[in-house]
C-alpha cells in the first residue's frame, strides 16, 4: 500500500462500518466483521483505541454488543434509553419508591425481553439506572442477593456485564442434567 494513499484511521472506520454491514443492518461488529483484524493489519495499532476515540469525538457511534462492539455511523446506532428512562421503567407508572432488592427484582422483570429470562447488567442500562437511582454500586447488592438466592447471576465471557435472572430461572444447560442423572441413577 501507497502511503499517499493510506486512509487515515476515520477515513478508513467509517468506509468499513458502510462497506462491511449487511442489510437491513445500520452497523458492524467489530470482532465478527473482520474490522477488528483489517484495522490492525493496515495500521498495525489497536482498533478499541481508536474506535473510542472516534467516538469520544463524535465520529461514529459504537453499543456494547456480545465479543466486542457495534460500530455506527453518527446518528445510526439504536437509541438507548438514558438512565431516567430504565428507572422510570422499573418505578412503573406510580413511581413507587423500591428497596434496593426490589429495584433489582423489578429491573429484571420489565428490562427482560422475550424469549429471553435474564438481562446483561450493562447493554440493559440496568447498571446505569441503579447507580443514578441509589447512588450505589449495583454490583455489591446483585452478588449479595445471588449468594441468599434471590437472583442468579451468570458471568459473561467477552463481554461487558453479567446476566441477571430471577430465582430459578437462569438456563440449565444439557450438562447439568446429563450430570444429575447420572449421579442419581
Amino acid at each position: 500500500m501507497e502511503e499517499a494513499k493510506k486512509l487515515s484511521e476515520e477515513e478508513f472506520v467509517i468506509q468499513a462500518i458502510k462497506k462491511l454491514r449487511k442489510e437491513p443492518y445500520r452497523g458492524i461488529h467489530s470482532v465478527y466483521s473482520g474490522f477488528n483484524e483489517a484495522f490492525r493489519k493496515y495500521f498495525g495499532t489497536n482498533p478499541v483505541e481508536a474506535t473510542n476515540r472516534l467516538a469520544a469525538e463524535g465520529k461514529i457511534e459504537t453499543r456494547p454488543f456480545k465479543g466486542g462492539v457495534m460500530l455506527f455511523l453518527p446518528g445510526e446506532a439504536p437509541k438507548r434509553p438514558s438512565a431516567e428512562e430504565i428507572i422510570k421503567i422499573i418505578l412503573g407508572d406510580e413511581n413507587k419508591n423500591l428497596s434496593e432488592e426490589e429495584f433489582v427484582i423489578e429491573g429484571i422483570k420489565k428490562l427482560r425481553r422475550e424469549p429471553y429470562k435474564g438481562i446483561n447488567s450493562v447493554i440493559s442500562g440496568f447498571n446505569e439506572a441503579f447507580r443514578k437511582y441509589f447512588n450505589k454500586d449495583p454490583i455489591t447488592i446483585t452478588s449479595k442477593m445471588a449468594e441468599e438466592g434471590k437472583i442468579e447471576i451468570l458471568p459473561l465471557k467477552g463481554a461487558k456485564g453479567i446476566m441477571l435472572y430471577l430465582s430459578g430461572e437462569g438456563p440449565r444447560g444439557r450438562k447439568t442434567e446429563e450430570a444429575l442423572k447420572k449421579i442419581l441413577e
